[in-house]
């Protein structure tokens, strides 16, 4: 058996390569090396974020002022609000907006279909009611004349009855006729008695009823009578007029307007009776606020006279006078005025100006940066805050409001 010959394996075709040695780049691994230390020490290292557009005011020494700037305005002492009693359509205006007017002139006219038709029916009801009565009148005069006349027969009746007993009495006392006819006697006076005492107690007992009835429509006639008048009344004042002499503000009626009861129309103001100052307040002062506290403007001192207690939108109203209402003159009520209230006299104080920034801690300037501070804080008032510890005269401080709340900051 033959042998088959062998595979060539490749085997001297190889041959082993020298190994490769790796060349170290030096300078970029120790400038790795150093970036991961910065960035590490950086992490580790306290932020301090930059205030970009920072506010600071000088803390100084003054007097603190606790008092309230307010925006008041001017009205009357002495003013009518015009409301409509009725209603109805304006008809004619007789007075406009800035007019002076007299204690009782005219100002508008109202017409009023529904008042007429009021008054047109309330009237016949008053007629007819009155027709009412004089028919019951009329009745009972009647009722009277048929009266009298049966009682007349009546009376007749028992007259000529008792003649009759009287009579066979002394007859039958003579012997001339008998008991029973007597009795027969007796008994007709009896019943003609009755009947003449029955009809007086039941012609009493209808005059009084009649009576009562006809006082009764009377007194309803009298009051539809007073409501005609109250109705003609309510008619006279569809002509509104001044109720006291002075200033019309704020009238606005216009012909064929409609108008309904209540409708605010305007108001008469007295100048001559002087002028106060009318200011809202929030109610975070309502209780500081006390009658008599002091109060400055452009126009001159004036006193707190009284703090309306109810509470709109937050704010409260207070009303302020000059001393014995010597008002200035040329006031014009609604002028505007600027006025600060004072709540308490001046003290010395240590103050800095009022910001967002302005808290319990706040930070204090030292060189470039911002150190937060723990302080304490007394009154606002005016733009101004009470410094009552932490901080001394010449101290810089942030009032705006810082970015963060680290222990600091760092200026621009």
């Amino acid at each position: 058996m033959t042998a088959s010959p062998a595979l060539p394996s490749g085997a001297a075709m190889d041959r082993a390569l020298p190994p490769r040695r790796r060349r170290w780049q030096a300078p970029a691994f120790v400038a790795a090396v150093l970036a991961g230390a910065a960035l590490l020490a950086w992490q580790r290292a306290p932020h301090r974020q930059t205030v970009t557009s920072p506010q600071l005011a000088t803390v100084h020494a003054g007097l603190f002022r606790d008092e309230v700037a307010l925006r008041a305005r001017v009205e009357p002492l002495r003013s009518v609000q015009l409301d409509a009693a009725e209603a109805g359509r304006v008809e004619e205006v007789l007075a406009h907006d800035g007019d002076r007017v007299a204690a009782g002139a005219p100002l508008y006219r109202l017409q009023s279909d529904a008042q007429e038709q009021l008054l047109m029916q309330r009237g016949a009801e008053v007629a007819q009611q009155m027709a009412n009565v004089s028919v019951e009148r009329t009745a009972q005069a009647a009722s009277l004349a048929q009266n009298r006349r049966e009682l007349a027969q009546l009376q007749a009746a028992q007259q000529q009855a008792e003649s009759d007993w009287r009579r066979q009495a002394q007859l039958a006392a003579e012997g001339f006729v008998s008991p029973a006819a007597v009795e027969q006697s007796r008994r007709a006076r009896e019943l003609a008695d009755r009947l003449l005492a029955q009809a007086e107690a039941d012609q009493r007992q209808e005059a009084a009823i009649r009576d009562q009835s006809i006082a009764e429509m009377a007194r309803a006639v009298q009051g539809l009578q007073r409501g005609l008048q109250l109705l003609e009344r309510t008619r006279d004042r569809l002509l509104q007029r001044a109720p006291l002499a002075g200033q019309l503000s704020g009238f606005q009626l216009q012909v064929g307007a409609g108008v309904r009861p209540g409708d605010r129309l305007g108001r008469i103001d007295d100048a001559a009776g002087g002028m106060q100052l009318v200011a809202d307040v929030d109610e975070f002062w309502l209780p500081r606020l006390q009658a008599g506290q002091h109060a400055t403007s452009d126009l001159g001192e004036l006193a707190l006279a009284q703090t309306l207690p109810q509470v709109q939108g937050g704010q409260v109203r207070v009303l302020l006078r000059w001393p014995d209402g010597r008002s200035p003159a040329n006031l014009r009520p609604g002028q505007a005025v600027d006025v600060r209230l004072q709540l308490s006299p001046p003290t010395p104080a240590l103050l800095v100006a009022d910001g967002s920034g302005v808290q319990a801690r706040l930070y204090v300037r030292r060189g470039a940066e911002l150190q937060r501070r723990d302080v304490r804080l007394g009154r606002r008032a005016a733009g101004l805050v009470e410094i009552l510890g932490g901080l001394k005269a010449g101290d810089d401080v942030l009032v705006s409001q810082p970015p963060s709340d680290g222990a600091t900051l760092a200026l621009p």
